[in-house]
């Protein structure tokens, strides 16, 4: 029997793993400092990753919490291996000036603030509101990429709002004192 032929070797596990990771997977990778084009591209090469070394997955394939610890392992040595890579293959002549990047001004101010303060919050913060708000993952599937329990990233969440409360109020009330 093939694994495509065995539902528990076959597309419907890959495909449980792509709805169930995908999003997650963008949003951890980013929160560890990739551009969302690069963290797609990493999700998308840590799933096949997971999938072609799949007979080294120690556990059932469709157990979605040991699933996501294993696919946030290849996820980091993915990230790492390509960050060391940019950092190694990053030459420039003498002649070349850095630029600084320039962002297009936010159409809304309200947008602009709120983007302002996201940064403003430590990475913990950052991470699992990208995960759940910015790719629309569910508690269960963001703690079973984070390995912990569902009511630890609830947890987590509302610790998160919380500052990023905090942090818009000081932008924006930053913002009304430059005005004045």
């Amino acid at each position: 029997m093939t694994n495509q032929d065995n539902p528990t070797g076959g597309d419907a596990v890959l495909e449980g793993w792509i709805a169930a990771f995908r999003g997650p997977l963008v949003g951890l990778i980013a929160s560890w400092g990739a551009d969302w084009r690069a963290a797609e591209e990493l999700a998308q090469d840590t799933l096949a990753e997971a999938w072609v070394g799949r007979a080294r997955f120690q556990g059932e394939l469709q157990d979605l919490s040991a699933a996501g610890a294993w696919l946030r392992g290849i996820a980091f040595n993915l990230h790492r291996t390509a960050k060391r890579a940019q950092d190694r293959h990053r030459s420039r002549s003498i002649h070349e000036t850095e630029v600084p990047a320039v962002e297009e001004a936010p159409s809304d101010e309200r947008q602009g603030a709120l983007a302002q303060a996201f940064e403003m919050l430590n990475a913990k913060h950052q991470s699992v509101l990208r995960m759940h708000y910015l790719e629309e993952t569910s508690a269960r599937q963001v703690a079973a990429l984070l390995g912990t329990s569902p009511k630890a990233v609830e947890s987590r969440l509302y610790q998160a709002r919380k500052a990023l409360r905090v942090e818009l109020n000081r932008v924006q009330s930053m913002t009304t004192k430059e005005v004045r």
